[in-house]
């Protein structure tokens, strides 16, 4: 019998909790997720959380879980759209708001609208090749003291700068690392 795609929430209230996953979709290690929320453990309660390519939607929904005020979890395809709304009415998670978008250009819709975060995380295909964009239009959502984790292939080296923006940290986990990125200080 084949194995149904699946992942668990790791921590929070919704700890535990097992997400459906569209096929072909590929969520964010449970340990790299893991690193990323000891990271922001003091950052979460009350944010503004933006999760881009979000698939599943589990980091979104363990933001929220986690105490983030409002989470936005955007998402193109129609697959993984279809299992974050199930994943969201599954656990009940209000905090949670869900957008398709096309990424990166799609970011300039809510910056047209107002939106700004607190804490911004995106997890794109591996070797799409337009980093520098994304982080680009991430920096005009990202308030003045936020912070970006862009997760990538670990042997994928991303600028140290751009568009207003500075890395300030790289944690490799396997063949995944995350990207850490701020404000250039002004």
């Amino acid at each position: 019998m084949a194995r149904r795609p699946g992942v668990r929430v790791a921590g929070g209230r919704h700890g535990g909790r097992a997400l459906k996953v569209a096929g072909g979709a590929r969520p964010t290690e449970g340990r790299v997720r893991e690193a990323l929320f000891s990271i922001w453990q003091e950052e979460l309660e009350g944010c503004q959380f933006l999760d881009l390519y979000a698939g599943s939607g589990v980091v979104g929904l363990e933001a929220a879980g986690r105490g983030a005020l409002e989470v936005l979890a955007v998402e193109r395809d129609p697959r993984c759209l279809k299992a974050l709304e199930q994943n969201r009415k599954l656990l009940d998670e209000r905090g949670l708001e869900v957008r398709r978008l096309d990424l990166p250009l799609g970011l300039q819709t809510l910056h047209r609208e107002g939106r700004s975060f607190d804490l911004m995380f995106a997890d794109p295909p591996y070797g799409m090749g337009y980093y520098e964009t994304l982080l680009q239009e991430m920096g005009l959502l990202l308030r003045s003291d936020g912070i970006i984790a862009l997760e990538h292939a670990q042997r994928t080296v991303l600028p140290a700068e751009v568009a207003g923006l500075v890395r300030v940290e790289v944690r490799r986990y396997g063949d995944s690392a995350l990207s850490f990125y701020r404000q250039l200080p002004g």
